[in-house]
């Protein structure tokens, strides 16, 4: 994961396919940058959340370029700083990863340990869109959470029950 100075600060970033070329972020590249911020695996850290720190250097750095597809909307109930239609704006970036990654050792010298994948699972990056690109112009939207989830059987790289998990498919490879 590279770490990538903004006007406001600097964020680690992940590159992604582009799945939107209309969007103001690119600047030329032919690929998307999707932030992760400090705070976030800061805070991952405390909670002593060793598979997600794990996860996010060894899955989501190296295999969200490798994303097979994009839904938007989740169907659920949300609500996040006054919006009660938070869902609606969430993007699902799903992919196989084959394997998975641990965070282990000591706090300020740890090293990524690597295991299998788990079986009959998609690996899922759930995307918020960029509402501050006056501080942060290159990133396209920020990774909030990450995780394995049942893959369907019949199309291996989607989740199960992705037709009435999210709203709609916006983009696959």
């Amino acid at each position: 994961m590279n770490l990538l100075d903004q006007p406001g600060g600097s964020v680690f970033v992940a590159e992604c396919p582009v799945w939107d070329k209309s969007c103001g972020t690119l600047n030329g590249r032919d690929h998307l940058l999707i932030g992760i911020t400090s705070q976030a695996l800061r805070g991952k850290g405390i909670r002593g959340m060793s598979w997600h720190l794990g996860q996010a250097y060894g899955v989501v750095s190296t295999g969200l370029i490798m994303a097979k597809h994009v839904f938007k909307g989740l169907n659920r109930d949300m609500a996040i700083q006054g919006n009660s239609h938070a869902a609606a704006d969430k993007l699902a970036v799903t992919w196989l990863a084959p394997r998975d990654a641990q965070l282990i050792g000591p706090r300020f010298n740890p090293t990524i340990r690597y295991c299998d994948a788990p079986p009959n699972r998609t690996f899922a990056v759930y995307i918020s869109p960029n509402r501050m690109l006056q501080q942060f112009p290159l990133i396209h939207g920020w990774a909030e959470h990450w995780a394995w989830i049942a893959s369907d059987p019949a199309r291996p790289t989607a989740p199960v029950d992705w037709e009435t998990r999210y709203d709609r498919e916006i983009w696959a490879a």
